[in-house]
């Protein structure tokens, strides 16, 4: 009897650990609808088992959300764990693409509003990769978590494709504002912070508040604040509040513009660091910064290549206390900048020590002018369009000399005779997108002069059109800034005050100078956003291309000899790639 009763026992405990086992078993989600329904069950263990599309949310509602835990002060900014998301989520692997958001709470916008541990257990979100987000709030501002609060670990997480993200305080790609690790995770995104007093932006996290970043990479895109007395911008993070480590990450290729007036702490990295405990300096090691390029207005405060100052700053407040930098390094441009501007660190203050290599090359508006006036002095002179010159029969051995080096003589005719037409094209804007698509399939640039003209003049500030003689246009023209055309091309762009320049209004110069590749690249129009545009819009596949007119023969040899070598050692690189 008694044998009977302890298997009876052991049957009953075992039925017990396997209902445990199923219940602690995570809840699969294939659906969009399903993983809305997590709004349900906040409290949840969650894997993703497919791909999800969102494009069907118009509006996306974030799972979890923040709420005070109390209205006692102290309580206003711990969230409510029956509101947020106190679960696991696991995705997996899968990938959650075109997440919008065009309405959201005042605090918390993201795949996930708000996400929190529990005394009873941690919290986690990762494994996952986002694609095409486009949300829009106003505090803590995130692609995947906009509040990411205490003993909730946030990792894995890439976010690829076009990503737009606007708030006004504490926007990061991956992360709005994080109060635990953040680690593992990559972004690439548009981050936009709103109005005056816009803060706290960075592609993987807007902010942290005493909690680390590991292993995370800032790919690409760019951070913009257009308002007056912004603040704390960095491409990883933009505000990383006593965090103890910044470790092992990298930001590459991205563009940081902070224009207004009263602004401060903006770095390639964080817009800055430091620990709350003088004892234990905040370690910011093993980081780099590749190619970030800072664009800030002469006001603009505390500005550096890795870090942009060493404390908060805060009026009155030297709360941020001391941090080191080990085994960094620096690449890129600062222009602009007013006090504490340097290539590594612009407000060293608190800073215990500092090894990095390089530093950002820095540059101030008044040096892009001076550039932009030499270049007009530079390309003094009369013009007419390149190609109808050096592609005329009697140079058609100055093409199959430099084409037969690198094809072959057997080669070069018809090698040489593609170089020539891709160039020679006649057709540009609407009529040419409709004849080549995005140019996948080929296409040809007319690098002819447009609007009725066959000569251009440059002569300093004054610019020039005629047709057979007769004056087309003539106007002063200012400095504007640097452009891009379609990120492949960087140019100066200049403006003419008079109303009645028409399509001469702006004058979009390449660096090209007869002393250095003997002819010129430039574009001219009315919209400045279609003349950086490449394969679409007005003025889609046409690159004016002028020559001097008292161009010797000499410089007709260079310049096809400098057209056909850079066009093969493209077109051999490719055949490699």
């Amino acid at each position: 009897m008694k044998r009977l009763t302890c298997m009876l026992l052991v049957l009953v405990m075992m039925m017990g650990a396997m209902a445990l086992a199923e219940s602690d078993a995570p809840i699969e989600i294939a659906t969009a609808e399903q993983l809305a329904a997590i709004n349900d069950n906040l409290s949840g263990h969650y894997v993703l088992t497919a791909d999800i599309d969102l494009s069907e949310y118009e509006n996306w509602q974030p799972i979890g959300a923040f709420q005070p835990l109390s209205d006692a002060p102290e309580d206003a900014e711990i969230p409510h764990p029956d509101y947020a998301f106190t679960g696991r989520f696991d995705g997996n692997g899968h990938t959650i693409s075109n997440l919008t958001i065009t309405s959201a709470p005042m605090m918390g916008a993201g795949l996930f509003g708000c996400a929190s541990g529990t005394e009873q257990g941690e919290g986690y979100i990762g494994n996952f990769t986002l694609e095409n987000v486009n949300v829009t709030g106003v505090y803590l501002v995130g692609g995947a978590v906009g509040l990411q609060f205490m003993n909730c670990k946030v990792s894995d997480i890439a976010l690829v494709g076009e990503n737009k993200l606007t708030g006004m305080q504490g926007i990061g790609g991956i992360v709005g504002t994080g109060f635990d690790l953040i680690s593992n995770c990559s972004a690439t995104a548009d981050i936009t912070a709103l109005g005056d007093d816009g803060a706290c932006a960075g592609l993987i996290a807007g902010g942290t508040t005493m909690s680390s970043i590991e292993n995370c990479q800032a790919i690409g895109g760019s951070i913009t604040a257009e308002g007056n007395a912004t603040w704390a911008f960095g491409a990883i993070c933009g505000a990383p509040w006593g965090a103890p480590e910044i470790r092992d990450c990298t930001a590459s290729d991205t563009v940081i513009r902070v224009t207004g007036s009263g602004n401060r702490l903006v770095g390639g990295l964080l817009g800055f660091a430091g620990s709350y405990d003088p004892e234990h300096p905040a370690q910011i090691v093993g980081c780099k910064v590749e190619n970030v390029t800072l664009e800030v207005s002469e006001s603009t405060d505390s500005v550096g290549g890795l870090v942009g100052a060493g404390k908060e700053m805060m009026e009155g407040s030297d709360v941020m206390s001391s941090f080191e930098i080990g085994s960094c390094s620096v690449s890129g441009t600062i222009t602009g900048g007013g006090e504490h501007v340097d290539a590594v660190v612009g407000d060293p203050a608190c800073a215990v020590t500092i090894s990095c290599e390089g530093g950002m090359s820095m540059e101030s508006e008044a040096d892009d002018a001076a550039a932009a006036a030499q270049l007009l002095e530079d390309v003094k002179g009369t013009y007419v369009a390149l190609f109808p010159v050096i592609t005329a029969p009697e140079y058609d051995q100055l093409w199959l000399d430099p084409c037969a080096a690198v094809v072959g003589e057997e080669a070069a005719p018809e090698v040489a005779e593609m170089l020539k037409a891709a160039c020679n094209g006649t057709i540009y804007g609407q009529e040419a997108v409709d004849a080549f698509g995005d140019g996948s399939n080929g296409a040809q640039f007319d690098c002819l002069f447009i609007n009725g003209v066959d000569q251009i003049t440059f002569d300093g500030t004054t610019i020039s059109g005629s047709l057979e003689g007769e004056e087309v246009f003539k106007h002063e023209y200012a400095y504007v800034g640097p452009l891009s055309l379609a990120g492949m091309m960087e140019g100066t762009l200049y403006e003419t005050a008079d109303a009645d320049a028409g399509e001469f209004r702006y004058f979009y110069m390449m660096p090209d100078t007869p002393a250095t590749t003997y002819h010129l690249e430039f574009r001219y129009g009315s919209d400045v956003d279609a003349l950086t545009q490449y394969n679409e819009g007005p003025y889609a596949y046409w690159l004016a291309a002028g020559f001097p007119v008292d161009a010797d023969e000499a410089m007709i040899e260079n310049v096809v000899t400098l057209f056909c070598e850079e066009n093969l050692a493209e077109m051999q690189a490719d055949d490699a790639a």
